[in-house]
């Protein structure tokens, strides 16, 4: 290679076909307008577990609201992606890019998945294909926050080099209990590229 040139980063696949642990085909790919409905309805699923997200029923967004998040995640340089098992969206991972100039560097990060999808490999392939999508979109940093108590998404996390970067003490009741609000960031410009 010449002096002075950089090594050229492969392009970022916005649709991935892959396979789950169980054999089935998954579709990774950008969420369209045409998804809204059917996440707003999958994301109610979750919502009902009532463990998962910091939503509850009636903060949920319409199908309406959901198109327009599409949009604006989209226009601001951000990343939504839905993961299809069967023709059916099994989940959602998206990146929210900072508002402002002085914080546009760093996209917000939240994910899930619908039951019945979990223990499937899906979280890994959307945790590969965000952090592909970030890169590729410039951003420095994706921070995210999750429950104390959901063990299995902060494995992950930690997995692909998030660190716990503050904790929020007794932030939710959940089930009952007091669960803590854990700050995690991942700095793009410390990993090899």
């Amino acid at each position: 290679m010449a002096l002075g040139t950089q090594p050229t980063k492969p392009a970022f696949r916005e649709r991935r076909i892959e396979r789950a642990k169980d054999g089935r085909i998954v579709i990774i790919r950008p969420a369209r307008i045409s998804d809204a409905a059917e996440i707003t309805r999958r994301m109610a699923r979750v919502v009902k577990e009532g463990i998962y997200l910091e939503e509850e029923p009636d903060t949920l967004p319409t199908g309406r609201e959901q198109e327009k998040e599409i949009q604006k995640i989209r226009e601001d340089g951000g990343l939504y992606a839905v993961v299809e098992v069967d023709g059916k969206i099994a989940g959602v991972a998206l990146l929210r890019r900072g508002p402002l100039e002085m914080n546009r560097h760093v996209a917000k990060f939240r994910m899930w998945l619908v039951p019945g999808y979990r223990g499937l490999g899906l979280g890994k392939k959307l945790m590969e294909y965000v952090v592909d999508g970030a890169r590729a979109r410039g951003v420095e940093k994706i921070s995210l926050d999750v429950f104390s108590n959901n063990e299995r998404a902060i494995g992950l996390y930690k997995k692909f080099g998030f660190r716990v970067e503050g904790r929020l003490k007794g932030q939710y009741v959940l089930e009952g209990r007091y669960v803590d609000e854990i700050l995690m960031g991942l700095s793009l410009q410390d990993q090899a590229r």
